[in-house]
């Protein structure tokens, strides 16, 4: 008898609105007719995990010529807040990379490595096909990159039925 697979509910999310600036101002659209299926539904653990690395995320950082207008009491505090927001930012990074790792599904993204064989960018390890890979790939995507997917995970989180 063939084995059957569990039905979850998900949702697919074009991915054609990410879009990156360069260093020079120039806007990139890395994931331009991708994809991605997140699980339907987003656990209250989930959230917590997600709205604490928001809250971390939102340090206040200063411009130089303001810093220098702090006095050594007031910068020494700044610097403190500064390196306590950075260090839970870190420490929550682990805990995202999971709690995405386990809301998406499947997806079509690729690097912005090229293969000569393919004629095509290097697509991203899929979830079902190598879980390591896939750990990988949301590893090394960018900070606006996983941005964007922790904002679209919640996406399927009303939508109706597939």
């Amino acid at each position: 008898m063939a084995k059957r697979t569990k039905y979850v509910p998900s949702v697919r999310v074009p991915s054609d609105d990410l879009v990156l600036i360069d260093e020079e101002g120039n806007e990139h659209r890395p994931h331009e007719g991708e994809w991605v299926v997140f699980r339907k539904g987003v656990p209250l653990r989930v959230m917590r995990i997600m709205r604490r690395v928001m809250d971390a995320r939102q340090f206040e950082e200063l411009p130089e010529e303001d810093l220098d207008k702090l006095s050594a009491g007031e910068r020494a505090r700044y610097d403190r807040e500064r390196e306590a927001a950075m260090a839970e930012y870190a420490e929550l990074s682990e805990d995202l990379i999971g709690v995405l790792a386990r809301q998406i599904l499947d997806w079509s993204w690729t690097s912005e490595e090229w293969s000569e064989e393919l004629d095509d960018f290097v697509p991203h390890p899929r979830p079902r096909d190598n879980r390591a890979g896939f750990l990988d790939a949301l590893w090394d995507l960018s900070e606006d990159e996983r941005n964007w997917l922790q904002e679209h995970m919640t996406d399927g989180a009303t939508a109706p039925k597939n």
